[in-house]
């Protein structure tokens, strides 16, 4: 059965104990495996914050609702300085970041500002955000293409999530997550830097 309203204690209980050993586990077997596919590559840098950004706030989303700021906040502070070492000391051009960045939050913060629901959420907009930018390490072309999986996979699931729930409210933080790592591997295991491109 579905847990359509998180309790104001598990929300609180969450935020202080933070992610468990399972979630800590399974970001850091796809943190491994990232690692492992982008070998080589200056990309790989920020395989490991993508993993974890992406299983924690997957996790946390589909338990409360919410994407804390502490997970977005530290995820842009992490990518903000992984980012500037690509760029300083990699010699890595900065504009697929940010195009990353803005292809995956730019869509879902119009959507956000222009929908009277706010769906989708402020923390799904960071989220996108934040994750987009590892993507645009790899490809812009990747920020595009996990924007539309992300969309679909949250269209799908919320259809789904809706009937069983009886909610308007969903979390597409794990299809933002999902969407993010998918993609990372596709373009990693196919050495497809601009091969996907539009």
């Amino acid at each position: 059965m579905l847990h359509t309203t998180p309790t104001q204690a598990a929300v609180d209980d969450l935020e202080q104990r933070g992610p468990g050993a399972g979630t800590i586990g399974a970001g850091l077997a796809i943190t491994t495996l990232l690692a492992v596919v982008y070998v080589g590559r200056a990309e790989v840098l920020m395989m490991p914050a993508l993993g974890m950004i992406a299983v924690t706030a997957a996790v946390v989303d589909a338990r409360t609702l919410r994407i804390p700021n502490w997970l977005t906040g530290m995820g842009a502070f992490v990518l903000a300085v992984l980012s500037v070492h690509l760029v300083v000391v990699e010699n890595t051009a900065w504009q697929p970041l940010a195009a990353g960045a803005a292809i995956m939050g730019g869509p879902l913060l119009t959507a956000h500002l222009v929908s009277k629901s706010r769906t989708p959420g402020l923390g799904d907009v960071k989220l996108a955000t934040v994750l987009g930018a590892p993507l645009g390490a790899i490809s812009p072309a990747a920020a595009y293409w996990a924007l539309l999986l992300a969309l679909s996979i949250g269209a799908g699931c919320g259809l789904i999530y809706q009937r069983a729930t009886k909610r308007r409210a969903f979390p597409l933080g794990p299809a933002i997550s999902l969407a993010s790592v998918l993609t990372a591997f596709a373009f990693g295991l196919t050495d497809s830097n601009g091969v996907w491109t539009l």
